[in-house]
């Protein structure tokens, strides 16, 4: 095979491979603080958070919002349904959909584990300028990447 004619990649500067690790680490410290907090998993806590973000969210609203699909959507929501975390609510304008909400047990643990992440993720941005520009920053890549990848089911 003829290599001369592609450029390797140096991962320590090669900026998807950084966010990959990056996510990666996120990941591994959000589902330790939310094993720690509330014995959830991270589905589990990826579903609370978004549906404690904007309450109604129906399932399909929360696999749109998340890397995740469907079925792994829906056998978190029954698990924090079972452990008494969100409620599931037939839609008053809509019987087909269903929303989800937190229950005040499940708000509680979601306070609790947003609060640590909170204090334990945001805390290194020094000035809030910073971080909004990383944000913008990070949203522009996501723009871009939406651009050329796939779209999900």
């Amino acid at each position: 095979m003829d290599t001369s004619s592609h450029s390797p990649i140096a991962l320590t500067t090669f900026w998807p491979y950084q966010v990959t690790v990056l996510a990666d680490q996120i990941s591994r410290y959000t589902l330790s603080v939310a094993k720690e907090m509330a014995g959830i998993n991270l589905s589990q806590w990826r579903v609370l958070a978004a549906v404690a973000e904007k309450p109604g969210r129906s399932a399909a609203e929360v696999t749109a919002i998340t890397p995740m699909d469907k079925t792994i959507v829906s056998r978190a929501v029954s698990s924090l349904i079972e452990n008494g975390l969100i409620d599931k609510t037939a839609d008053a304008q809509d019987k087909r959909r269903s929303r989800l909400d937190t229950t005040i047990k499940g708000q509680d643990v979601y306070d609790k584990i947003a609060g640590r992440l909170n204090e334990t993720m945001i805390k290194d941005f020094k000035n809030k300028s910073s971080h909004e520009a990383f944000v913008k920053i990070v949203e522009s890549y996501s723009d871009a990447m939406k651009q050329l990848s796939p779209q999900r089911d």
